[in-house]
């Protein structure tokens, strides 16, 4: 396949954002009345086989959907990851931001982020706002998660979740009380990074929303922030699993500089040996997101701790910008009806149009990738 990059503006030199060729609609059971079903904050998806699982961002739990009539996604099962794993905080909000599916195992990243009480969730606009209390940043372990958990698929095709098959068995990076795990206590000794374990996401805090795994234990994660001057910061760790399942960091993750034009990263999909990577703003705000792709990642390592090339993934396109609503979050690929690939993108805080609580309906994009 030859890609196509879309033609810059001569007005703004940023490319006019590219609009979706399809949908397809996923269907919940629950309910998507209540504002912390999971269809109102979609953060992360991984298409496994005919299904395609999602997460939201304020649960801790992720959710399948399988192809059903008419194309829809449906038969809604929900996997909560206290059933799988030895979480230190099992009812805790594990803010999960990235899935990853690969050689039947299904990779799940929280962001490992800190955040501020928002005086907005106490029920009305504030005229004064409680300084100790906005000042107090949130505890990171129950968000510390790192985890892979075992797929298997029944006699229909379809893909569950369990904590055991055969001799692989469901594990994470163990968490902790200081710093939240092991990786987390990396992160605040690292020299780049540590400084931003002490702000809230989305105030420059450190904030994964991204994972891809390769195989043979290597993983990506993409941080949306920090953004440090212009340059977004991918981190590698490299995981060595037990046979108790519990994934230990083998040496020090290694870090990568990519240029994305001051954006940070939303998510990341490994099509081949290619990377994808939805970038986006750091802060919660409106702004442009775009599709950038790392031609043969999986066959470039890093190569050095402290000497870091810069790498300047390619801009395919953007994505149309919404005010308040349709914060891209997640991507796979997806074949439409006509057996095209496409790029399947969810959203978090979805527009008004693109729900139908009555039947429990979502609407996912798809764009043309070539």
């Amino acid at each position: 396949m030859t890609l196509q990059p879309q033609p810059f503006s001569k007005t703004n030199d940023l490319p006019e954002p590219r609009e979706p060729v399809g949908h397809i609609k996923l269907h919940f059971a629950g309910d998507t009345d209540d504002g912390d079903h999971p269809i109102h904050d979609l953060s992360a998806c991984a298409k496994v086989g005919i299904a395609l699982f999602v997460a939201g961002d304020e649960a801790h739990a992720v959710e399948r959907l399988t192809i059903g009539k008419h194309g829809w996604l449906t038969d809604h099962r929900s996997f909560k990851l206290k059933d799988f794993l030895d979480l230190r905080d099992p009812e805790e909000e594990v803010d999960i931001e990235g899935l990853a599916y690969i050689d039947e195992w299904l990779w799940v990243t929280g962001s490992h982020s800190r955040t501020r009480h928002d005086p907005r969730d106490d029920g009305k606009a504030p005229d004064t706002i409680d300084i100790a209390k906005f000042a107090d940043l949130k505890d990171t372990r129950p968000r510390c998660v790192l985890a892979r958990i075992p797929v298997v698929f029944d006699e229909d095709g379809q893909p569950i979740l369990v904590k055991e098959a055969g001799d692989r068995r469901a594990g994470l990076v163990a968490q902790k009380k200081n710093q939240g795990s092991t990786l987390g206590r990396y992160f605040a000794k690292d020299k780049l990074l540590g400084p931003s374990m002490a702000m809230a996401a989305k105030e420059g805090g450190l904030d994964i929303e991204g994972i891809a795994a390769a195989g043979d234990g290597r993983i990506a994660l993409g941080l949306r922030g920090p953004v440090l001057q212009t340059f977004a910061v991918l981190v590698e760790p490299q995981i060595e699993p037990k046979k108790s399942g519990k994934l230990h960091l083998s040496g020090k993750p290694m870090k990568r500089l990519l240029d994305l034009g001051g954006l940070g990263m939303r998510d990341l999909a490994l099509r081949g040996d290619d990377l994808w990577i939805l970038a986006g703003p750091t802060q919660d705000l409106d702004g442009r997101c775009a599709i950038y792709f790392w031609r043969d990642w999986a066959n470039e390592p890093p190569e050095n701790e402290q000497d870091v090339r810069l790498h300047r993934p390619e801009r395919l396109f953007d994505l149309p910008v919404k005010l308040n609503a349709d914060h891209p979050e997640g991507i796979d690929f997806w074949e439409d009806g006509d057996g095209n690939e496409r790029l399947l993108v969810c959203y978090d805080s979805p527009a008004e149009a693109r729900l139908d609580l009555d039947k429990g309906t979502i609407l996912a994009d798809l764009f043309a990738i070539d």
